[in-house]
């Protein structure tokens, strides 16, 4: 339901940034102007990543009923099988903890250009959610002597987790440590969801703030231009990113 209203949303403050645009037709006027132009491309981006986060949900959903249907006849457990399932795994991991970290960078240049305290605040929370998506899989690591560090990818510190608690505990025990992982991976998609949701609503709110006062000064000033500020680029942080 908030991701139609987000969508709804966005589409209507297109409709009043091309209408104003239109009117304007100078860098004072809404369509011209960067800052204004810099959250409309925000709102657009957090929308393709709310589909992004919607589709690592529904795969962690497929996941987890996958590992449900395991640990009820763990001798039928193939390595193919769990091979397939922590790839996904890790590949979730990867596409969540990237968008987490770009969103973060996002606010942080937004807010650093145009001072902005609701984009500061932004920023650190996807910058602490991006640290907390690592926390369930470096606390299992943890718990058999080994760090998150020691790995190229997601999915070897998987493939060893499991590897080791198998030889350890048996192929239930290990089944159930990937469910661990995988259910909590999946709550923390839906934290991000939350987040994004909020990032868009304080977006659009500032943008239809702005828009106002963009159209007020082209009827007082007769059009007259500002100075372009642009926003520096983002750039993508490698997945996962784990130090700060």
């Amino acid at each position: 339901m908030k991701n139609s209203w987000t969508r709804m949303m966005i589409a209507g403050l297109v409709a009043v940034s091309m209408t104003l645009s239109a009117d304007a037709g100078t860098v004072a006027g809404t369509g011209g102007s960067t800052e204004i132009t810099q959250i409309l491309n925000n709102l657009q981006l957090i929308q393709s990543y709310e589909q992004q986060v919607q589709m690592y949900v529904r795969q962690g959903t497929q996941v987890e009923n996958e590992l449900k249907n395991l640990m009820a006849n763990p001798t039928s457990v193939l390595g193919s099988d769990v091979g397939n399932m922590i790839n996904t795994i890790g590949s979730i991991m990867n596409g969540g903890q990237s968008i987490g970290w770009n969103l973060s960078q996002i606010d942080k240049n937004f807010s650093s250009v145009y001072k902005s305290q609701p984009a500061a605040k932004l920023s650190t929370a996807f910058t602490q959610w991006h640290a907390t998506s690592t926390d369930t899989l470096q606390g299992a690591l943890r718990a058999i002597g080994a760090q998150r560090d020691q790995y190229a990818t997601n999915q070897a510190a998987l493939t060893d987790l499991y590897n080791h608690s198998q030889a350890t505990n048996g192929t239930l025990d290990s089944l159930q440590t990937l469910s661990q992982i995988n259910v909590r991976q999946i709550q923390q998609l839906q934290g991000l969801q939350e987040l994004m949701s909020t990032q868009a609503t304080a977006e659009s709110t500032y943008m239809a703030s702005q828009t106002a006062k963009d159209q007020q000064m082209n009827v007082t000033q007769g059009n007259l231009s500002q100075p372009y500020t642009a926003i520096p680029a983002v750039q993508t942080a490698p997945s996962p990113k784990w130090k700060q």
